[in-house]
């Protein structure tokens, strides 16, 4: 394949490494120093910024893509880290200043209200004299015509609530979310460093709801108690950070159910390995210049989301498109992703998946674009990268979804027997050892090859031999699980 500069026919192979911001100057530079000064993963980091981005521009402008369709530039984003991975230090970087022009208009929205409270009590009494005024003419006969068109006009200037600048959501329950979409601004993030919240509580119960704003359609919100209303034009980001073993026992609970429903289908997923024990001071001294060059450029952009509290109809989103070089490899991206999902293609097995990733990579690539302040269209240069990092979170998806084949599920099992021996010290097994005392349905021998081969493909196993008796090897270095 050849540089971002010329045109790639080919899909990045799967195993590409995370790539790095090259064609992205402001964003890349922040990364990398907020990488070398935190020393987190590289991928958590980026999805962190990620975030920040997408909260900030999703209210303001939508990507039309080649095919004609134009899609919110909102992404939904996961990533699975271990306590002690720095996840909250990563958010509270990229988030502040999403956070502080929050708080700016707080202050200002407080204010506000204070002065909503006096209007409306001022409101009431003018409109409890106007009644008692109708209930005097009632009483004495006389005609109530003129005071009750008082009362009527009276009635329409009922003092509005100040609308609040409020565009994250903390662990939010569906109903706090979906109100304030509607009362307030219409663009939100729904946020969590510590998914364990969102994946235990009912952020993400109302699953059609979800990704129907994810898709950009409205929906209908019905309540018992109250009116009901319908949301138009919303944009919702989501970000969700979550320990292994929050998501694991969230999967095991619901796993089928929202990925039947097509909602994990459409994130964004990273799984970094640790860099716990490698996070070594190299200098006494930080700088945090590039990333205080990112919080000036995210604020600028925060703070035009303050035109959408003043708009009574839909808000009217700027649109930006594909330059001529891009949309021709757009075109070979979906064709390539599409014809994956046959059988022994790359998106075998994985069809919601696909059907939703070009999407996500015209979203990436719009966002990039936008938040680096490149002029015109989106080149092909900031596509190829949107692309780079939408399969490297691909392949992330299908390791962490990937329904275990037969010989996998086999190797667990084989694994768990195997544990016995290491318990009582032993370090190694004789094959015929298994083959006669292991697991029943392993006591097949090329059922029994193919778990062991899974095993030590893993290095939990090797293989060694004594004259002509085969030895299993038990304290083979274990990797992770997933």
């Amino acid at each position: 394949m050849t540089s971002y500069y010329g045109l790639k026919r080919d899909l990045p192979p799967c195993g590409s490494p995370f790539p790095r911001c090259a064609p992205l100057p402001l964003l890349g530079a922040a990364i990398n120093e907020a990488q070398n000064n935190i020393q987190a993963p590289l991928p958590l980091i980026f999805f962190s910024a990620l975030t920040a981005i997408s909260v900030s521009l999703q209210g303001l402008f939508d990507v039309r893509k080649p095919n004609g369709q134009c899609v919110p530039v909102s992404l939904m984003l996961l990533t699975i880290a271990n306590s002690g991975e720095r996840k909250s230090t990563a958010e509270s970087i990229f988030l502040a200043p999403v956070r502080e022009v929050q708080e700016e208009y707080g202050v200002v929205y407080q204010t506000m209200i204070n002065e909503w409270v006096t209007k409306c009590k001022i409101w009431e009494a003018k409109n409890k004299a106007i009644l008692r005024l109708i209930g005097k003419l009632v009483l004495n006969g006389r005609c109530t015509q003129e005071s009750e068109r008082i009362l009527y006009e009276h009635g329409n200037s009922r003092p509005a609530k100040p609308k609040q600048f409020k565009i994250l959501y903390d662990d939010s329950t569906p109903e706090a979310l979906f109100l304030g979409l509607h009362q307030n601004l219409p663009t939100a993030g729904l946020i969590s460093s510590e998914g364990g919240g969102v994946l235990n509580g009912r952020a993400l119960n109302d699953l059609p709801k979800q990704n129907s704003i994810w898709s950009g359609d409205s929906i209908t919100v019905d309540r018992r108690t109250t009116e009901s209303y319908e949301l138009n034009e919303a944009r919702l980001t989501v970000s969700i950070m979550a320990q292994e073993s929050a998501f694991k026992d969230y999967i095991k609970r619901l796993g089928e159910k929202t990925r039947g429903s097509g909602l994990w289908a459409r994130f964004l997923v990273c799984y970094p390995l640790s860099t716990q024990g490698s996070r070594l001071i190299k200098n006494g001294t930080t700088s945090w210049e590039h990333c205080t060059v990112f919080s000036e450029r995210l604020k600028i952009i925060i703070r035009q989301n303050a035109t959408l509290l003043d708009s009574i109809d839909s808000p009217k989103r700027q649109t930006v498109q594909f330059s001529p070089e891009a949309s021709e490899r757009w075109l070979d991206i979906f064709n390539a992703i599409e014809s994956g999902i046959n059988k022994d293609g790359r998106f075998e097995g994985f069809g919601d998946h696909a059907s939703k990733l070009v999407d996500n990579i015209s979203r990436v690539a719009a966002l990039f674009h936008l938040f680096e302040g490149f002029d015109g269209d989106v080149s092909l240069q900031t596509l190829e990268f949107a692309v780079e990092l939408c399969l490297w979170c691909s392949d992330e998806f299908k390791r962490i979804f990937a329904i275990p084949m037969q010989e996998e599920i086999d190797a667990v099992q084989l694994n768990i027997w195997l544990d016995r021996y290491r318990s009582k010290g032993f370090d190694y097994v004789f094959k015929n050892e298994v083959l006669q005392r292991g697991p029943n349905k392993l006591r097949e021998k090329e059922r029994l090859d193919r778990a062991l081969s899974v095993l030590r493909n893993q290095g939990k196993i090797d293989f060694s031999r004594s004259g002509r008796a085969r030895h299993i090897e038990l304290n083979g270095p274990r990797a992770r699980s997933w």
